[in-house]
């Protein structure tokens, strides 16, 4: 898992730390485009996502951030680190 404070995670890195973190169980071939409402990322799994993002990056997810369209995949979620990161 190459995930740290300071570089961005990609999706596939994304997926293997919402493993790690125990935030999901997500096959090791789940698609970086995968659904993870479907997967399991349900309200309480976005909470604890909040303090492990917290957590790992130093970064603060607030309501705005929380949205259906930066939830929804892995690549969209990456997506969002990225943009709160630089």
């Amino acid at each position: 898992m190459r995930v740290t404070k300071t570089t961005p995670p990609n999706p596939t890195d994304l997926i293997d730390w919402l493993n790690h973190e125990g935030l999901l169980e997500l096959d090791w071939d789940f698609p970086e485009d995968g659904d993870l409402a479907a997967a399991g990322l349900d309200s309480m799994a976005v909470m604890q996502l909040v303090v492990a993002v917290e957590d790992c990056f130093g970064l603060e997810l607030g309501p705005d951030d929380l949205t259906r369209a930066n939830l929804a995949t892995p690549k969209a979620l990456a997506a969002l680190l990225a943009a709160k990161m630089s």
